[in-house]
């Protein structure tokens, strides 16, 4: 009978200590997690990024691109955001070909603000135009390109030509004051 009363005394113990192991991993664990989850300042937001850019119409259909030197064109374009979060934009050409990106300079404004200004072999994804405010979750901003040929361009491009793509990227404004796009 002593037999059976240590046997039942060991297991109860046993299953004593077993409970307040798994407890405190339980209770480690937990705490564990909750530490790294609230961590401040490394918090991140899942989003959806998606720019419109001019309501998928074309800024510069070559209708009005007989351009001299000296003459400048003027055009108004939307970007809008579409996303579910803020974001910051940088617009680029790619796609560059002809014989006048040497001359053509661009500039892009925001309002009155300037935000870029320089050929069009300048204004790449390496030396993009950023903006420097980002928009808002539905927010439509209007800017405004002006290219301009440059005043002693010459004769050696009369009836040249360009192509290219206007391209905008964006990316989530929360926790990015450098406005880190890669």
């Amino acid at each position: 009978m002593a037999k059976s009363k240590q046997t039942k005394r060991k297991v109860c113990l046993t299953l004593v200590a077993l409970f307040v192991l798994i407890s405190c991993f339980a209770l480690t664990t937990y705490a564990l997690a909750k530490h790294q989850v609230a961590v401040e300042d490394n918090l991140f937001e899942m989003a959806r990024i998606r720019i419109e850019l001019n309501d998928g119409k074309t800024i510069f259909d070559g209708s009005d691109m007989n351009i001299e030197p000296g003459y400048s064109i003027k055009k108004d374009f939307t970007i809008e955001n579409k996303s579910s979060v803020n974001v910051y934009y940088r617009l680029y050409l790619e796609n560059v070909t002809g014989s006048l990106p040497a001359v053509l300079n661009f500039e892009i404004y925001d309002g009155d603000k300037l935000l870029f200004s320089g050929s069009a072999q300048d204004l790449k994804r390496e030396n993009p135009c950023v903006g420097d405010e980002p928009l808002e979750v539905g927010e439509t901003r209007t800017l405004t390109a002006v290219v301009k040929m440059a005043e002693g361009a010459g004769n050696a491009y009369q009836n040249g030509d360009m192509a290219f793509d206007v391209t905008v990227d964006a990316v989530q404004a929360k926790n990015n004051d450098d406005k880190q796009f890669e």
